[in-house]
Formats: C-alpha cells, sequence, structure tokens
C-alpha cells in the first residue's frame, strides 16, 4: 500500500529549499495550497515551531471544511520552564486543540540530563489528550540507539531516490516491525532532485552533477519526469505511513498529486541502482549556508 503524502509547511514561514528562488510563500498563495490539498483529501500537515511563522500562517489560512492532522516538533535544546508554554503557543498559532504528532527536532535530548524529565513531560501530553503520538526527527540510523522507543510511536527520517540509506541498512523495516509509524521527508532533496545538474549550486560535488545527468538521460530514454522518479522509491514502499512534500505553489502542488497518483513506480527500473554515498552531497547540514 502506497504511503499518504504529508505536506510540509517549512516553506509557509521561512525562505526554506537550497532552490527556492522565490522566497517565503505568500498567505495568499498558501491559501491556495491547502485548498488544493483539501480537494485531493491531504489531511497531514508537517510543521514546528522552529519554522519562522509557519505554524500561524497554517493556522490561520486552512479552509474550515479542511480535516488536519497535525504534527509540530519542539526545538533543540527547549528550556525546560518553557516546554508547556511553547507547546500551548503552537496549539494557539496552528487553531486546534490537540496534534495528530509532536516531535522532537533533536533526538539526542532523549538521552541528555533532562531526558527523564522530557519524557514524562511528553507523556503527559499524550495522557491529556493533546498529543497522539510522539517521536524524533533524525538524520542518521545513529541517532536512534539508546532512544527509548518503546515509548515512541513516531520517527521522521531523510529519504530520496539518492539517499536510501535508512531503507539500504534496514532502518525503515526495523522501525516499522516495533510498531512505529515512519514518515520520509527530503523526497525531493529540497527541490535539487527537479532541476537540471546544470543549475544545481557549486558546492556538491562533480559526481553527483555527473550522477543526476545519467539520471536524466535513462528517464529521457523512457519519456519519463524528475518529478516523476523523485516520487518512485516512495510511491513503492510499503515500509512508510506518509512522506512529506513540500511546494511553492496551488500549481505545483497539483502537478504532484497528478503524477503521484497516474505513476508507474516502477517505470524508471530498480530504484537501488540510484542511491548516492556521499554524505556530504545528500546531508544538508553539510552544505554552506546561504
Amino acid at each position: 500500500m502506497a504511503p499518504q503524502l504529508c505536506l510540509g509547511t517549512a516553506q509557509f514561514g521561512l525562505p526554506y529549499g537550497i532552490t527556492n528562488k522565490a522566497g517565503q510563500v505568500a498567505e495568499s498563495e498558501v491559501r491556495r495550497i491547502l485548498a488544493v490539498a483539501a480537494q485531493h483529501g491531504i489531511e497531514m500537515f508537517d510543521t514546528a515551531q522552529a519554522y519562522g511563522s509557519a505554524e500561524s500562517v497554517l493556522g490561520q489560512c486552512s479552509p474550515p471544511p479542511l480535516r488536519r492532522r497535525l504534527i509540530s516538533k519542539l526545538p533543540a535544546q527547549a528550556d525546560p520552564d518553557v516546554w508547556e508554554q511553547s507547546f500551548q503557543a503552537s496549539l494557539i498559532r496552528l487553531q486546534t486543540d490537540r496534534l495528530d504528532g509532536f516531535l522532537l527536532h533533536r533526538s539526542a535530548d532523549l538521552l541528555g540530563p533532562q531526558a527523564d524529565r522530557l519524557l514524562d513531560w511528553l507523556e503527559s501530553l499524550g495522557d491529556r489528550g493533546l498529543v497522539q503520538r510522539l517521536g524524533v526527527s533524525i538524520y542518521d540510523a545513529s541517532e536512534l540507539e539508546g532512544l527509548p522507543l518503546d515509548r515512541l510511536q513516531l520517527v521522521q527520517l531523510p529519504l530520496s531516490l539518492y539517499d536510501q540509506r535508512l531503507l539500504q541498512d534496514g532502518t525503515v523495516d526495523q522501525l516499522k516491525s516495533a510498531g512505529l509509524a515512519v514518515h520520509a521527508r527530503s523526497l525531493l532533496l529540497q527541490g535539487l532532485l527537479l532541476k537540471p545538474a546544470d543549475q544545481w549550486p557549486l558546492f556538491l560535488s562533480p559526481g553527483f552533477r555527473e550522477h543526476h545527468r545519467q539520471l536524466m538521460l535513462h528517464l529521457t530514454e523512457r519519456g519519463l519526469s524528475l518529478l516523476h522518479a523523485a516520487l518512485a522509491l516512495a510511491r513503492s514502499c510499503d515500509g512508510l505511513e506518509a512522506v512529506l512534500v513540500g511546494v511553492l505553489s496551488a500549481e505545483e502542488l497539483s502537478e504532484l498529486l497528478a503524477t503521484w497518483n497516474a505513476m508507474d513506480a516502477f517505470a524508471i527500473g530498480p530504484v537501488a541502482a540510484w542511491a548516492w554515498d556521499n554524505r556530504q552531497d545528500l546531508d544538508p547540514r553539510c552544505w554552506p549556508l546561504r
């Protein structure tokens, strides 16, 4: 069964994305994007306290009929004295009384000196009916080591046609087998997968650029688009509950949905052949600041 689409909202509150030349999405366009989401039954939305004004924009712009399953995140190293206050502020900004998911932006916070206190407070949110599921956002499998996974329900991780590390090393299957929901982000690699290699930032390696050129040639021979390739891995992955996608316009979301709903996920051939293993190219934390 194909995963659900979850609409990422970082662009609603920040000029997010290495290929984003348009800046933060205007509220008028956010309303158009959310209207398209409502028409197509998208009900899951991912945001965070660290995404600028994204929570407020999402709360203000959501059309009344839109059924929302909201996921937000606690910033890394948040002051214990403001955990509750910041969480309640998120509910107010999102104009909701509960979240489907609440994640830690830095999983290591569950291993630090405040770990027990933090986990107890997080579980109190569930006890009070304010949060359905608790979880963490990670970059690498090593970040799961030592975590109390038996007390968590959701893990968000990076996955794309080029970044298949956590699929190939068994992390996705292990989490699913343990009963945790897995949400994949960075599916479009901040838009890089949708751009020709000659439009990529210069800091990416020559080998990675050539790898992308080979993909483009491969797709041209089959009459397929870069968007089709970017979606193919996740569309065929039954280990995922949801896949996060971010867009800058209603037209982008409409195109993405049309491709997602009509595509043959296996038309590009074996997706494992397109994995790239250079972390410096794949991990945004290694990229220079814009």
